[in-house]
Parts: structure tokens; sequence; C-alpha cells
């Protein structure tokens, strides 16, 4: 797993016991407990101070200056995925010119908003950078971890240099600002990249637009302002602000790097959840009824809904991956987005336990979720309790998957993305007291989760083939045949990778769909109400979020509520 430090720390199959439940330590972009939200940040200062740090490169010896706004103490409330990365060329620099560029260009006042970082990066040879200076960019660039947020800006030769150079290697590179310079004639790359040009050629225009030719999120900008610091703010606004970029095929982002992984990253919007209509309100330390301690969780609640009228208003409960940041399930899920659209609440709760998770607080639990379900419920009447639905990733899918054995009184349908099977104990020990009338459930998972949930029965030849083949921490099958049981479903024993090659279950309309930009393989099983089961692998997708499927668990949910008085399953 990846720590804040971005060196890799996770060791395969190994486990921990906690609370009373099996769970892995590795696997969804982990940070080391407390250390985002453990203390309030100082206040931003628009000031920062570049210190000068080499880099020996196969070109030679790059020279930087830096500053780096989350180890200066600044926090963001957003996931550090989306905190931005400066790489700044503008030619040779001592380092008092660095900081004085930095400060023209108004540029520290947005890393400390978001707890990000500035490399002012000076040619290797003499006043101009050429060929070596892109090889040695994308050394730097990886020295620094797995690729977010990365942001590039050219100024003058600089641009140059970013339009001849970095444009041919910009597949990891999220948000470009080019302040003059020219561009060569005839470069094919076309990779597309959000762009803003100030004083630009036309041949830079007219290369950028060629390449963002179809990508929603590539924007091209220009502008002809004179004032550097006017410049970059029309670019922050206008680009470099919405957009982020990671690898999200086939490999976990925080496992890829750019030297191996060259294909275009996704380009992600960063939502604004303002324009979007919602209040996100945020609760560090806070009280929950019937618990004894401090707690943490995040609401995105769209404005209309607050004018609806009382228990009219679904709920959504979305659950990180073990030891993330919840900020993650609201920034890369696109729940808000579907939730500002469709009208029901979105909220994120810190779940785990303190000694493990990422903010360093009271963990909620199993207990504490149905707490702060029930509060939720006081606060926002709007709130209808016979919609109230559970998802989660990766450790917060197991934990969805509890939950919905263990609490079908609660939650209507239950959608585990990526879950492991991290409680199959819990649910197991449920089975033998269970009276509840069935939870309905979708589950997705990536055919190149290096967890390798799919195929059940352990034979991907993706992700980290034979490591956890035989753990029955990862292996979902026995807790897919506690759903069909409590669903009054035909049991499958044992998986029968013939009628379905991911499942080893007979499900009716399989086929595929699309989702997003990929490919899912899914299908269904139903019992005297209607589809209860739905099971889908998406193709080339690795062990991490994927915006489509907030639309796609959405659509599901949808079909069922719960009679509150009897707990009796509804099926449209």
């Amino acid at each position: 797993m990846w720590k804040s430090s971005l060196k890799r720390t996770w060791k395969p199959a190994v486990s921990v016991l906690l609370a009373g439940a099996i769970a892995l330590t590795g696997g969804v972009y982990p940070h080391t407990p407390g250390e985002a939200l453990a203390a309030e940040a100082p206040q931003v200062t628009g000031e920062a101070a570049l210190k000068e740090g080499t880099l020996e490169t196969a070109g030679g010896q790059l020279k930087y200056f830096s500053y780096n706004a989350k180890a200066e103490g600044y926090d963001s409330n957003r996931t550090d995925i989306m905190s931005p990365a400066f790489y700044l060329f503008a030619g040779p620099q001592t380092e008092a010119q660095a900081n004085e560029l930095v400060r023209q260009l108004n540029m520290a006042e947005r890393v400390q908003k978001w707890a990000g970082t500035i490399f002012v990066v000076n040619p290797l040879e003499g006043s101009s950078y050429g060929e070596k200076d892109q090889a040695a960019f994308l050394e730097l660039v990886n020295s620094q971890g797995p690729a977010k947020n990365v942001k590039v800006v050219g100024i003058n030769d600089g641009a140059t240099f970013v339009n001849n150079y970095v444009s041919q290697k910009c597949y990891f590179v999220s948000g470009m600002f080019v302040y003059g310079g020219d561009m060569r004639e005839g470069l094919d790359y076309l990779v597309p990249v959000p762009v803003y040009l100030t004083n630009g050629s036309q041949t830079a225009v007219d290369y950028y637009t060629r390449a963002n030719e179809g990508e929603a999120l590539a924007v091209v900008e220009t502008g002809n302002e004179g004032d550097l610091g006017i410049a970059f703010d029309n670019a922050w606004e206008k680009v470099l602000k919405k957009t982020y970029r990671i690898y999200d095929w086939t490999t976990e982002f925080y496992s890829s790097n750019i030297m191996e992984h060259t294909t275009p990253y996704e380009l992600n919007e960063i939502v604004d959840f303002d324009a979007l209509g919602i209040n996100y309100n945020t609760y560090k330390d806070a009280p929950v009824t019937g618990m004894d301690g401090a707690y943490t969780w995040f609401e995105y609640v769209p404005r209309s809904v607050l004018e609806k009228g009382a228990g009219t208003v679904p709920l959504v409960i979305s659950c990180h991956g073990n030891r993330n940041d919840p900020h993650i399930q609201g920034d890369t899920t696109g729940w808000p987005e579907t939730a500002a659209r469709e009208g029901f609440i979105v909220v994120s709760p810190e779940w785990q336990p303190s000694d493990i998770n990422f903010t360093g607080c009271d963990g909620l639990g199993e207990e504490g979720v149905v707490a702060l379900v029930g509060d939720l419920m006081k606060k926002y009447p709007q709130i209808d309790p016979s919609r109230v639905y559970i998802s989660g990733l990766s450790a917060g899918g197991a934990f969805s998957f509890m939950m919905g054995i263990k609490h079908s009184d609660l939650f209507a349908a239950v959608a585990p993305v990526s879950g492991v099977n991290s409680y199959w104990k819990e649910i197991q020990d449920a089975l033998y007291t269970y009276s509840g009338h069935g939870t309905p459930v979708l589950y997705m998972c990536g055919d190149y989760d290096f967890f390798q949930m799919i195929p059940v029965d352990g034979s991907s030849p993706n992700g980290m083939p034979g490591i956890w083949a035989g753990d029955p921490n990862v292996r979902i099958f026995s807790t897919l045949q506690a759903y069909q049981k409590t669903l009054g479903l035909k049991l499958s024993e044992p998986p029968d990778m013939t009628a379905n090659p991911y499942y080893g279950i007979p499900l009716d309309n399989q086929r595929y769909v699309t989702l997003g930009k990929k490919q899912m393989y899914t299908g269904t099983l139903s019992n005297d109400k209607g589809v209860v089961m739905e099971l889908g692998a998406i193709l080339d997708q690795p062990h991490w979020n994927y915006k489509a499927e907030a639309d796609y668990i959405w659509n599901f949910f949808t079909k069922y509520s719960r009679n509150v008085a009897t707990g009796e399953l509804i099926v449209k």
C-alpha cells in the first residue's frame, strides 16, 4: 500500500485482527493514520519559501527549487489525490528568482489551500531546455510517487519547451499554463491535455485544439494578458482547478509509475460542490447519539432536497476503503454528482477503528454507523427511512456486505465495489439467527483487481496471480452464498465457472453493458419478488473507484425499498 511518503510498504497476504473482524491491511491508497485531520492547518498566507533541491538523472544533475504546503502543515478539505503538483519551467533561476516568480504568479495561495507542491525546474545545461530536460522532468515527477494532479507551467523560453517537449509526454499531465513561447510545426503526438495559452503561437493553439478534440474535460483556453499574475489567475479559474489525472486502467493508480504506464491517464473532474448545488458539510470529532466518542463524517446534501417533504429523500452511506481518507468517497466515486441530479443525500463516515483509520479519530463501526443513520434522519426529516442504502470500496465494500446481512431492517439494498471478504466470519455467524427479509445486492469488481476477487476460483491471470488464491478474507464466494440464502435463491455450490466465467453462478440475462469508457459483463438472479442480485465484472478495471459506477448503482438502488414497520422488502 502507499503511505503518505509514497513508498511502497504493503505486504501481500498479511491480515490483522481488529474489533472482532478480519480487515485486510493493504490495497486501497492508505495513509498514515491521523496525518491529515489531526490538527488545524495554519492560515493561508500566500507566501511560500522555496528551497533548493537536486536530483541525479540520466541526463545529469537536475537543479530545482521546491515548496511542499502539506509538509508546512497545510491541509485541504478534499482528498490529496487532488492536491496540485506544479512544475514550472522559466529558464535558469536562482533561489531568490524562483521565489519571486512564484510570488508574481500568485501561486502559493492555491497550493496552500489545496496542500500541494511547487517545483521550479532549471535547465540541465546552459540557459535553454531540450530533450534531456524532457526525460529529466519525467524522472523528477516519478521520484515523487504516483502521478495524481500534475500541473505544468511554461513561461517564454520555458513555454517553448512545454510546447515542443512536455506536450509530447503529457499522458499524465492534468493541466498546463503556457505563457508566450513558440511551437514546432508537424508534431503529431496529439494526446489530450487541458491548457491555457497566453500570447501563444497560433501553431500551439492549433495543435492543442486538434489534440483535445473529443475529450470533454480537455479544454483549450486562450488569453492575451500582459500581467503574469492575472494570466495565471485566469488559467487557474478556467482550466487548472478543474481536473486531476490518475492511471485507472489495469493497474491501481497508487501502484503505477509514469515510466512504465505511458498510455493516456484518465482525466477526471474536480467536482465543485457549490456549483452542483450541494451543501458539503464536514464533521470532525462530533458526537453521535448513544456512542461514547468523537466521530468524523462528511455530508453531501443537495440544496434541492431541503425543500422536499418529510420522508421523501433517499440516503446513501458510502464507505471508504482500508485506511483511506473518507474524503475519497465524495471526491472520486461520482456519488455527489448523481445525488445532485437525482435528489438524494450521500454521507461518507469514518467507520474504521482509530488505530488503523486515516483520521485518527474514533471509528463509528457497525453500531456507530447505524446510530449515525438515526441521527441523520432526525437532522434531515426529509430522509425516507424506507430507502436507505449502503455501498463501499474494498474494505468498505466488505463492511457493506456485512451491514446488508446484519441490518436488513435498515438497508433496502447494498452495493459493494471491489469488496473483499474480511467480514466473512460475522456474516456466517449472522446466518444462524437470521430473521430478516433479504437485502438485494449489486456487486461490482474489476477483472484487473490485484486482490483478484474475480474469477471467484482465484484463477485470474491479472493483478497478483496466486497470492490471494486461498485467503478467506478475499475469496467472496461464501458471502455471495450467504446472500443467496437470505434472499431465498438457489444455492450455488461449488462455483461453476462454465456457468459464469467470473462468479461461477448461473446468472440470468448475462450480457455486456457500457460503463463509462469501459465494458462490464453482468447478470442477475431473481426470487419471487423480482431481481434481487446482480454481479458485474468491469473489464480493465483495477482495485479502485470508477465514477461511472455511481449512476449504475443508483439505478439498482431505485428498484428497492423497505417496509419500515415489517422490514419486508419491496421491489418495483
